[in-house]
């Protein structure tokens, strides 16, 4: 869609989790929509090397890869400071998009399960503002996108850590939306159903999944909008209004799924 294009034109973009999924189908369409220079992160070297490789060469040097670890915080730092050199000093958005699943009963977590989600899920968006802010309170301008799930706006059956990660970067989105916005910073969250990623254990996405582009059409389209929280997936939306339309009505939904799914 042109509206879309038109946010986007020109714009500095910095993407975690770029070498694939989601993250990698984000720089390709903000490149497409005519973003002027794309920083592409992950902790994939080989990976991040590959794909960053096939853009250069596709969109004439608008994109740069950096390995970075978002479970480390001056690794972020320094991701940061290497973009805003490579944009001449301004960042215009940032996608705190990197980020793992976890599945399984919590009777069976230990806490560096715990701490492996947190790290990387929650401190690592913690990291990505942290050190991005300062740089947009200057310029007085920006828009921090962080992806979460549908499972930080609802209930996750045997995915507890993952959805207490997801919860966490929910409700820090939304703080941070009213609290920025009269700096001129635009804070939006990203709460995805099924998309066939590899963030699925062994690669099983749920019947249903939709592709990469499919969700990104749909979350640039969000962002554009300035919206604070955008939901990907129809089964998704479908499920956030029905919890919260009565939140006590799904509780036998994830009563039976409990059932269901006890080892």
């Amino acid at each position: 869609m042109e509206y879309k294009r038109e946010y986007f034109s020109g714009k500095t973009a910095v993407v975690t989790g770029a070498a694939s999924g989601i993250g990698l189908a984000l720089v390709e369409e903000l490149l497409l929509s005519g973003a002027a220079r794309v920083v592409m992160a992950d902790i994939n070297p080989d990976r991040l090397n590959e794909h960053g490789q096939r853009l250069q060469a596709q969109y004439n040097g608008r994109v740069t890869g950096i390995v970075c670890d978002v479970s480390a915080q001056e690794q972020v730092q320094s991701l940061i400071d290497q973009s805003a050199e490579y944009f001449d000093g301004r960042i215009d958005m940032l996608f705190n998009n990197a980020g793992i699943g976890w599945y399984g009963a919590i009777r069976k977590a230990s806490l560096a399960d715990w701490r492996r989600v947190i790290d990387i899920n929650l401190w690592g968006v913690i990291y990505g503002i942290d050190a991005v802010l300062p740089i947009m309170l200057r310029q007085k301008n920006g828009h921090i996108i962080n992806t979460a799930s549908i499972w930080g706006l609802l209930p996750g059956v045997f995915e507890s850590i993952y959805a207490t990660s997801k919860h966490a970067v929910v409700g820090l989105s939304e703080s941070l939306r009213y609290e920025l916005e009269n700096d001129g910073i635009h804070v939006s969250v990203v709460c995805p159903g099924p998309v066939a990623t590899a963030i699925f254990p062994e690669g099983h996405a749920p019947p249903g999944a939709i592709s990469p582009v499919e969700a990104v059409s749909v979350i640039l389209e969000g962002i554009a909008r300035k919206d604070g929280i955008i939901v990907v997936t129809d089964v998704a939306v479908k499920g956030w209004e029905e919890f919260r339309a009565s939140s006590d009505g799904c509780a036998d939904f994830f009563r039976e799924r409990v059932r269901q799914l006890r080892p």
